[in-house]
C-alpha cells in the first residue's frame, strides 16, 4: 500500500512566515521531495542541494561518489522515500546553494494510506503555507533581513529579478496558494529535467 507522506518545510530563521505542508508519495524519491520544495518556495533551481537525514547526505548528482568532497553521499535521486522508514516529527535539512545556502527545516508530520493507486496523481501537492519564498543567490540571513525590514515598514523595497527579466517586487506576504498548487507539476516537472536529464 502506498502512503502519502507530510511534511511542513520552513526557510530556516523564517519558519514562522515562510512555510509549506506538502504532501507526496512515499515511492517519489528524495529528489522529488527536494524538487517540490524548490518548485514551491519559487527557486529558480540551477544551484546543487543536499538533504541531511540521520548523518545521511543524500546528493543531488547523478553520481554523487564523483564529486572532490570527503563526506559520503548518497543519491538523492535514486533513493525513495519509503527507504528513510520516517518516525513522526523527524527532521530532515536541505541546503541549496552552498555558496550563499537557503537552508529548509523539514519536518515529517507523518502519513496517511492512499487506498487507490490512481489517486497518486494528485500529489505532490501543497495543503498549507504561508510567505512567496526564497530569492536565488541569497542566502536564509540575508532573506531574513528582507522579510524583517518589510515587516517594520509595512511595504515591501526589494525587488529580483526571476529568471533574469525584468524587475518584481519581491514582498513574502503575497502567497497564492492556489496559483501554487496550479503550476506545481508542470514547474516539479522543469527542474527534475534540469537535474536529471544530461
Amino acid at each position: 500500500m502506498n502512503k502519502v507522506l507530510k511534511f511542513k518545510v520552513g526557510i530556516e530563521g523564517l519558519e514562522d512566515k515562510i512555510w509549506r505542508v506538502i504532501e507526496i508519495t512515499d515511492r517519489l524519491t528524495v529528489a522529488d521531495l527536494a524538487y517540490t520544495i524548490l518548485a514551491s518556495f519559487n527557486s529558480l533551481a540551477y544551484h546543487l542541494y543536499k538533504i541531511t537525514y540521520k548523518d545521511n547526505v543524500y546528493d543531488c548528482r547523478t553520481n554523487p561518489k564523483e564529486t572532490v568532497y570527503d563526506e559520503d553521499k548518497i543519491s538523492a535521486i535514486s533513493t525513495r522515500l519509503s527507504a528513510l522508514d520516517l518516525k513522526e516529527n523527524d527532521t530532515l535539512e536541505m541546503e541549496y546553494d552552498y555558496g550563499s545556502p537557503t537552508t529548509f527545516e523539514i519536518t515529517f508530520l507523518g502519513y496517511e494510506e492512499l487506498e487507490n493507486y490512481d489517486d497518486a496523481k494528485n500529489y505532490p501537492c501543497i495543503d498549507e503555507g504561508e510567505g512567496l519564498g526564497m530569492l536565488d543567490d541569497m542566502s536564509s540571513d540575508e532573506l531574513k533581513e528582507i522579510v524583517l525590514q518589510t515587516d517594520e515598514l509595512g511595504y515591501s523595497n526589494h525587488s529580483f529579478t526571476p529568471g533574469y527579466q525584468t524587475n518584481k517586487e519581491y514582498d513574502y506576504r503575497k502567497y497564492d496558494i492556489k496559483e501554487d498548487n496550479k503550476h506545481l507539476k508542470g514547474l516539479i516537472l522543469l527542474i527534475k529535467n534540469g537535474y536529471e536529464v544530461k
